[in-house]
C-alpha cells in the first residue's frame, strides 16, 4: 500500500525530468516537470527577448506534461500559430524524452506589443505514432487565453476530463504541474473534492515546485492525500536534425533551383531552425543528392 509520504526508493530527479503521481483516494493523476539545462540549451540556440522566452517555456512545459499523459510511441508537437506579433511557438518531444523548441516573432514590434499576450491564435497538437503513416491532430483556440487556460478548457470540453495546469517560467528554468480528474466513477462527491484541489493548486506559487523535490512538495501542500509517486523520467534537449533530412530539403527544392543557387555561391547552406546547425553542400554533394533521387 502506498503511504502518505512517497517512498524514498522512487527515482527522483530535481532537474530536467517528468514525474507522474496519483492521489489514489481522489482518483486524480498528475505530472510535475522540471526543465533547466534542456530549457537553457533551447534558449541558447536563438536570441529570444525575455517575453518570448516565457511563451516558449509555456509551450515546452505543455508538450512535456501532455506527453506524460499519453501512451505514445513516437513524438508529440505543440505549435502555436498566429498572424499577430508572435508568429509561432513550437515544442516537440518524443517517447525517449528528447525535447526541442522554436519561436518566431515580429522583431519590428515593441516590447509592449509582445507583452500584450498571445491574443487570437490556436494551439495545434499533433501526435506522430511510430507505426502509423497519418498523424493525429487536435486544434485548440486560445481566444486571448494563456496556454495553460486554453489547454484546461480543451480537456474539459473535448475530453470531459477536468484538468488544471500550473506553470512558472523564468530566464533560468521552466517548471509546471498538471492535475487531472480520472474519468472513472465521476460523482458529486468527487467533483466537490476536485474543486477543493483546484482551489489549493491555484493558491500555490508554481515556482515553489522548482525549490523542492517532488515528494516533499506534494506531501507539504497535500498532506491529507494518499500519494503514489512513479519514477522520474529524464529529459534532454536533442534536436534530431541530420544530414539526411537536410539532403531531403534540397531534394524538395528541386535540381533546377539548387543548380541556380550554386551559380551564385560555392555551397548551399541549409540551417536547422531548431539548433542553428549549418549543413553545407557543394556542387558535387548536390549532384549526388539528385543522382540518388533518380
Amino acid at each position: 500500500m502506498p503511504s502518505k509520504n512517497p517512498k524514498n526508493t522512487v527515482k527522483m530527479l530535481n532537474t530536467d525530468s517528468a514525474q507522474k503521481f496519483l492521489f489514489e483516494e481522489q482518483d486524480v493523476r498528475g505530472v510535475i516537470v522540471h526543465l533547466t539545462k534542456s530549457y537553457q540549451a533551447i534558449l541558447k540556440q536563438h536570441h529570444y527577448p525575455a517575453i518570448i522566452q516565457k511563451y516558449l517555456g509555456d509551450v515546452l512545459l505543455a508538450a512535456t506534461l501532455l506527453m506524460e499523459t499519453l501512451k505514445l510511441q513516437g513524438r508529440m508537437t505543440i505549435q502555436f500559430q498566429s498572424d499577430g506579433a508572435i508568429k509561432m511557438l513550437v515544442a516537440q518531444i518524443n517517447d525517449e524524452g528528447h525535447l526541442r523548441g522554436l519561436a518566431q516573432w515580429d522583431a519590428s514590434v515593441s516590447k509592449k506589443a509582445l507583452e500584450k499576450g498571445l491574443g487570437q491564435g490556436s494551439l495545434v497538437m499533433t501526435l506522430f505514432h511510430k507505426n502509423s503513416v497519418n498523424p493525429i491532430q487536435s486544434i485548440v483556440s486560445l481566444d486571448n487565453k494563456t496556454i495553460p487556460e486554453a489547454l484546461a478548457f480543451y480537456f474539459l470540453q473535448s475530453e470531459q476530463l477536468p484538468t488544471i495546469f500550473s506553470f512558472a517560467v523564468t530566464a533560468d528554468y521552466a517548471v509546471g504541474m498538471l492535475m487531472q480528474l480520472m474519468p472513472e466513477k465521476i460523482d458529486k462527491n468527487r467533483q466537490t473534492s476536485w474543486k477543493k484541489l483546484v482551489k489549493k493548486v491555484k493558491s500555490i506559487n508554481a515556482a515553489e515546485i522548482f525549490y523542492d523535490n517532488n515528494a516533499s512538495f506534494l506531501t507539504y501542500y497535500f498532506p491529507d492525500e494518499l500519494i503514489r509517486l512513479f519514477d522520474a523520467r529524464e529529459l534532454i534537449f536533442r534536436c534530431g536534425c541530420s544530414i539526411e533530412k537536410m539532403e531531403n530539403a534540397i531534394r524538395v527544392m528541386g535540381q533546377i533551383e539548387a543548380n541556380l543557387m550554386l551559380t551564385e555561391k560555392a555551397e548551399i547552406v541549409v540551417t536547422c531552425e531548431y539548433c542553428n546547425h549549418h549543413y553545407a553542400f557543394d556542387r558535387s554533394a548536390v549532384e549526388r543528392i539528385f543522382q540518388h533521387a533518380e
